[in-house]
Order: structure tokens, then sequence, then C-alpha cells
């Protein structure tokens, strides 16, 4: 048997928070993503390399997360966030040894972590974004592209909307990364066909192209794709697991439709190769019920100390009380891990056997789950790459890029229809009467946009980078979710608001209120500047 590429993808992602408060919400997403997630990371394949183990992954950071992480005001807040965290560490770790607190070597712990995060993150000169660059280069990721802000794509309300969440996206990514993308992380996996889109906030009727098209024509290789868009409505999706139903045959053969083929869409713009999700390694990690993270003895997310944010406790009970949690024990989580390690590469091995012509295993999470919801998770990916390099079995680990330039020709054609990897598989978690409002502010931005461009360019720079914010699938998502739904419902009119006040400023002559607005606003939202100018 042919090995199978076990493709790794990690979507690193956070809206525009920088400047727009700190907590509960605000900047500090942005610090706990770079202590808990990327820095850690980038700790872990440096220890990969140095143990001469074998690794590869597909990693996203969108657009618009880069621009944060390279802004400057970034440095300075992450580490008076990080010396708030020391501190809390060091004097949690000073009453419990007064007190005779068994949890005081996790204090210490907590202080050891936040020491090292900060090293390191003063090794690359405060550039978080600069060691994934060098990672790319060296092969050891694939660097795939995004829209701008993670815009949702299919419901935007014009082809040129999208088209500008695309192409300013891709022209970040390559600024940042030094060279064009191949792959594209699709906001949300949103994909829709070709046809007529009523507009999700006033029912306007418009001509839509493909989401397929869309990439296509801009040369991109790859996109990834929820497993019921090739593989039919009956697989699971990622909110709802795969319940381990199996793939049902569609013309060309047993396998056609698999999610471990490759698959290509032909467009009118060219042709794309879809990876889809494989339910059951995905499972494993994001289920409830079965996956990893509910495991008894790793951290619990959901309880802090009422002062510092630290926690000390364990899952123990995923369905009990916070009250109820015990202590956690740290020697008891690194045999958990190596545990799930190698069940994970087993259940890889399996999968490769029993589906027939499988080529691929495409294991896609949003990246901050490992290492800030579970913390444990970035530990858990080193030891998946450690066991499949002592194995040298039927598994091996490429990008994305490398499993598309294999399947070549041979990857059968498919034709996805509208979905996404949300709830029920479709638009239901960014389009409903919640969302309405918000969907109904994109689509005025719209015509605020043509307005300024007809009556005052000089600020269209501005008002685009106002509407890209706006467009975030963020703010829908969190709304629907109800969490942070009041920042959400305020991201929103804020983004509206100055719209609005800009297409009023558009053609009048300004006064000095107008003058310091525009400073304001200057100000604040910062991003794609070399693309947008202003």
């Amino acid at each position: 048997m042919p090995p199978v590429s076990f493709v790794l993808v990690l979507h690193g992602h956070m809206p525009a928070v920088l400047g727009h408060g700190v907590w509960p919400h605000g900047a500090d997403w942005l610090h706990e993503a770079a202590a808990e997630t990327y820095l850690p990371f980038v700790a872990a394949a440096r220890a990969l390399e140095a143990e001469g183990v074998p690794w590869k992954a597909t990693v996203g950071l969108t657009p618009i997360l880069c621009e944060q992480l390279r802004d400057p005001r970034f440095p300075r807040s992450f580490r008076r966030y990080v010396t708030h965290r020391l501190r809390a560490a060091g004097r949690d770790a000073r009453e419990f040894a007064r007190d005779g607190h068994v949890a005081e070597p996790l204090a210490r712990a907590w202080r050891a972590h936040y020491e090292e995060g900060l090293a390191l993150f003063d090794a690359f000169g405060g550039d978080v974004v600069a060691p994934f660059a060098r990672l790319a280069e060296a092969g050891r990721i694939e660097a795939m592209a995004s829209a701008a802000t993670h815009g949702f794509l299919p419901l935007l309300p014009s082809d040129a909307a999208a088209e500008r969440q695309v192409d300013v996206g891709l022209a970040a990514h390559r600024r940042h990364f030094g060279r064009a993308a191949a792959g594209f992380w699709l906001p949300e996996c949103a994909t829709a066909p070709a046809g007529t889109l009523a507009t999700p906030g006033y029912g306007r009727r418009v001509a839509r192209r493909s989401t397929s098209s869309l990439l296509a024509s801009r040369g991109l290789a790859y996109t990834f794709v929820d497993t019921h868009l090739v593989a039919g409505p009956s697989a699971g999706t990622a909110a709802g697991g795969s319940a381990g139903r199996r793939w049902p045959a569609a013309g060309g053969g047993p396998a056609a439709r698999s999610p471990y083929r490759v698959h290509r869409v032909r467009t009118d713009a060219g042709s794309l190769a879809l990876l889809a999700r494989d339910p059951r390694s995905s499972e494993q990690v994001w289920s409830g019920e079965v996956g990893y993270p509910g495991d008894p003895a790793y951290l619990e997310f959901h309880r802090k100390a009422a002062r510092g944010g630290l926690r000390y406790w364990s899952v123990t009970d995923a369905r009990g009380p916070l009250d109820a949690k015990a202590l956690y024990e740290p020697e008891e989580t690194r045999e958990r891990v190596v545990a799930h390690a190698t069940h994970f590469c087993d259940l890889l091995e399996e999968t490769a056997r029993a589906e027939r012509g499988a080529r691929v295993i495409v294991a896609m999470f949003d990246f901050e789950l490992f290492g800030h919801w579970w913390f444990e998770g970035i530990a858990f990916l080193g030891a998946v790459f450690r066991e499949l390099a002592r194995r040298d079995g039927p598994v091996r680990a490429e990008t994305a890029g490398e499993a598309v330039r294999e399947a070549g020709a041979d990857a059968p054609e498919v034709e996805p229809g509208a979905g996404s990897w949300g709830r029920g598989g479709d638009f239901r978690v960014w389009d409903d009467a919640e969302t309405k409002p918000f969907w109904q502010s994109v689509e005025e931005a719209e015509a605020q946009l043509r307005r300024i461009e007809a009556r005052d360019p000089g600020l269209l720079p501005a008002a685009l980078r106002q509407a890209l914010l706006l467009q975030a699938s963020d703010w829908p998502f969190l709304v629907d979710g109800g969490t942070a739904r009041d920042y959400a419902e305020r991201r929103i009119e804020e983004h509206a608001g100055a719209l609005r006040a800009l297409a009023e400023l558009a053609g009048r002559r300004r006064s000095r209120a107008d003058a310091l607005f525009l400073a304001r606003l200057a100000r604040l939202d910062r991003a794609f500047r070399p693309e947008l100018g202003g």
C-alpha cells in the first residue's frame, strides 16, 4: 500500500481586537493566543528539530492576525500582559508556600511558563510572525493565506466585496511571509457554487460567482472544505462529529467521494484542489464526548483563580460543577499526552488501512485549540510527530501542497454545494434573525464605499479598512453563540458608524472636529496600510 499523507492543518485567527478593549474582551484574546499557542508551538518545533524528528504541518495565520502581531502596539501590550501573569504566579507561590498549600509547585510552573514565553518573544525581537515565516522557508510548515479579516465570503453582498477580502488578504500574506501562498483557508470553510444570492441583510438578489472560481482565478492551488461537502450530506460535520458514518459511493467508484482523497473542482477560471476534513481524527480532538481534551487529568480551562486568573484545577469531570474540580497533576498529564498521541497514530493507521483508496488524512483545527483551550495540546502535537517517526508506518506527515501535487491529475472531480464547518454544515451560525442587523450594516457599507469613491477618493483607504473590519465573520459568530455578544455588537456599530461618518464627510469642507475624528480613526485601526494606504 502506498503511504497515506497525514496533513495537519492549523488555522490561526484572531479578529481585530488590538486597540479595542483589553479585558474581558479585547486584546487579552490576542495576548493569550500568543502566550499559550503561537510561542509554545515555536518552542515545540525547535525541540523536534533538535531531536531530529521529521515533521510537517500546514499553518495559517490570517492576515488580520499577522497585522496585529506586527503592530508596534503589540510588543508593549504583550509584555504588560505577561508581567501581570508573572506577578500573579509569584504572589500565588508565596501565599501557597506560607499556607503549606500543595499548589505551590503549580504556581512556580506557571511562572516558568511565562518566563520561557517572554524569553522566546524577546529572542525574536517581539515579532511572533517571524519564526513562522522561517519555518515556512525551511519547508517545515506550509503557510496558507486567508481572507483579509476573515469575512464570510459566500454571504458578502457582491463579488467585489469578496474579491476585496481575498485580494487584500493575499497581498498582506505575501508581505508577511515573503512569498505568495499556494493554499487558501476559506473563513469558516464556507463555500458556495455560482448562483443568485438573496443578501442576508435586505434580501437584494445579486449574481455571485462560485467561491472556487474566485480562488482559482487568483492562481491558488488548493483550499479546505468540511467532510460533507465532498462526501455528501450523510457525512458528519465538524460540529456534529462523524458518529461512525461511512462514505456514500457516488460516481467513479467507491472511493470517488471519500474524504481520504484529494478532489478537484473545475471552474471557469481553472481548477482548484479540495481537501476535506477527516471526521475521525478531528472528532478525537473536538468532541466533548470522546475528545482527548475532556480527559479528567488535563487542565480545566474554565476554572480560574479569582486573583490573577491562573488555572490550578484539572477537568476532573467534564460535566461536573467547577467548584468540584480536583487539583491539577502535571506528571499525570504527561503520561496521558503520550497515551493519546499513541491512540491518535493508531487511529490514523487504522483509517489508512480501512478506507479503500485512501491517499490523504486531513486533520484540521483552529490553531488556538492547542495550548490555549487545551493546555496540553501543543505537547500532544509534538508527541504525535515523535510517534509517527518512531513507527515509520503507512502514514507520513506531509503538507497540503505536497498531498495535492502527489494527487495530480488522478484527483477525482467534485462539485461542492454551499456549506461550512459550522453547526448544521450550512450557514445558519452566521445567517439568522439575530445576525440580520449585522448583514444590513455590511450591505449598507458597500453603498457608502461607492459614495466615498465618487465624491472624495482620499477617504477611500480609511473607508475600505472599516468595511473590511466590519465584515469579520467573528462578529455574527459571537452574536449567534451569545459569547461576548455585547462586545461583538459594539464592534459592529463602531465600524458601521465610522463608515457612516466617512460617507457624510465625503465631498464637504472639513472642520477641526472632522480632522480629529480622522486622526483618531487612523490611530485606532491601522491594518493593511501597505495594501490600502492611508
